[in-house]
């Protein structure tokens, strides 16, 4: 007599402990999921850099607004043509150096002033490479009008402030300027310590004691 043919489906019982199986697993996810948020991203109340980050991108943005509708410039230009009025000539290394602008945004810079008729071109006599800049009439006073603009800004900025209060906020701003070197190379030995593995250092990964 032959045997029943073997069954495919499911018992009671199976499907009960399926299901209280699936149901754990379940159980499991939803309680990793009802696990109440928290947040461990930076304190941005209290972290410095965002907050000169915060205040430096919408100064910019509004004076690249105002310069740009009244004055047809934007904020690069109006930032070479202070360079320009306190220095007679200036080379695109010079700029670089005390703005912290890329040399293709400051060469750019330098074209378009020249093509508006602001600066006009001389090479250093000692070495043809290097090229200055010197302000025209046309662009002193491009930079006079914009620079009655900027002071109205600075002193409603400032205007929150005392005057000793002011006084001493720009000492701290020299004194945190002159400081960023430090924290490049502090940077640089952190990530030695911490993130860059041995024998994984990259051309221009900075060795103890050779910061610059």
């Amino acid at each position: 007599m032959k045997k029943p043919a073997h069954s495919t489906s499911t018992s009671p019982e199976a499907i009960k402990t399926g299901s209280k199986a699936k149901a754990a697993r379940a159980g499991g996810k939803d309680k990793a999921s009802d696990a109440p948020w928290q947040a461990n991203g930076l304190d941005l109340e209290n972290y410095a850099p965002a907050y000169f980050t915060f205040v430096a991108t919408k100064l910019a943005s509004g004076a690249a607004a105002v310069y740009r509708k009244h004055f047809g410039v934007g904020i690069e230009i109006w930032r070479v043509l202070v360079m320009l009025a306190l220095d007679e000539k200036v080379s695109v290394n010079m700029v670089c150096k005390l703005i912290g602008m890329d040399k293709g945004s400051v060469s750019r810079c330098f074209k378009s002033m020249y093509e508006k008729g602001y600066i006009t071109f001389s090479h250093d006599p000692r070495d043809g490479r290097v090229r200055y800049a010197t302000l025209t009439p046309a662009g002193r006073r491009k930079h006079d009008e914009i620079k009655a603009v900027a002071l109205e800004r600075e002193r409603v900025f400032l205007s929150c402030l005392k005057p000793e209060e002011s006084r001493q906020l720009i000492d701290m701003l020299h004194r945190l300027h002159a400081n960023l070197p430090n924290v490049e190379r502090a940077t640089q030995q952190y990530l030695r310590e911490h993130v860059i593995k041995p024998g994984h250092e990259k051309p221009g990964d900075e060795k103890p004691g050779r910061a610059k």
